[in-house]
């Protein structure tokens, strides 16, 4: 008889729990907030950031890009003004000059109130032994991936994300087709044999990689992405805010990467 009872207060307990109502935050137009993606590299191509506001989940519309900001990025011996281009998008000056090793201070002031944020840059290593390989078959045709490796520098608090794709494709999803790392798996040792490629190349194609050095801080912050955008499974965590390093109230990230690339003809 005890079991029977104890077996009730367990269903009891459970059913109960389905009961409690959750209020959902759906970014209606009186709770938006203001979004700042900022990912600059020392890439020579132009160098930019966007200000936005979050979009109403309920709704089917893109982004409200924030005109009139106000943007700066301070090094240790600068300090930059950014200028609008196209609505949202603020750009740095074509001949800014990256400071390695230097924590950057970037400042947004937009619709009366102001948000902060500091990254390092962070020294990237060099690429080595990019190699192409034969990968898969499929009709007749050989699909090929790259490999490659990299000397890890030696001290704690590095990161890297790299992403390879086929030269001149501008709209690559660098989320869906790259990959990251940190030093936490080891520190200061040659990681080599690394392959990011999700899509194959063909002979004669010419294949781009690109890495960045974006510090450990920023690896866990591209892990937060992956575990919401990438769900599916009923072993999933509940979803949860992605961290972000900008304060004031804003969301987003802000990124300084030094960066290399390395191109190769597959052959």
């Amino acid at each position: 008889m005890s079991r029977i009872i104890i077996a009730i207060a367990i269903l009891i307990s459970f059913t109960s729990c389905f009961k409690e109502r959750i209020e959902l935050d759906y970014n209606t137009d009186e709770n938006k907030k203001v979004v700042i993606n900022a990912w600059i590299n020392t890439f020579d191509d132009p160098q930019f950031i966007t200000v936005s506001k979050t979009t109403n989940y309920l709704g089917a519309e893109a982004p409200e890009l924030l005109s009139n900001a106000e943007v700066t990025l301070k090094d240790t011996n600068m300090t930059y003004t950014l200028e609008e281009g196209t609505k949202g998008h603020y750009f740095l000056p074509i001949d800014w000059l990256p400071q390695i090793g230097d924590t950057y201070e970037l400042k947004v002031s937009v619709e009366g109130n102001t948000y902060t944020a500091e990254h390092q840059l962070r020294p990237c290593p060099e690429i080595q032994d990019l190699t192409p390989f034969p990968m898969e078959e499929e009709d007749e045709l050989v699909y090929y991936g790259l490999s490659f490796g990299f000397q890890e520098i030696p001290g704690e608090g590095d990161g890297y994300f790299g992403v390879d794709y086929l030269k001149g494709n501008l709209d690559k999803d660098t989320l869906s087709y790259g990959g990251f790392t940190n030093d936490q798996i080891g520190d200061g040792v040659y990681f080599g044999d690394i392959v990011l490629t999700n899509e194959g190349y063909m002979l004669g194609d010419t294949a781009v990689l690109d890495i960045h050095s974006i510090g450990i801080e920023t690896s866990n912050y591209l892990t937060d992405i992956q575990l919401e955008v990438f769900r599916g499974s009923p072993f999933d965590p509940p979803p949860a805010n992605v961290r972000t390093n900008i304060e004031g109230g804003a969301i987003g990230y802000f990124i300084m990467s030094d960066a290399r690339r390395k191109e190769i003809v597959v052959e």
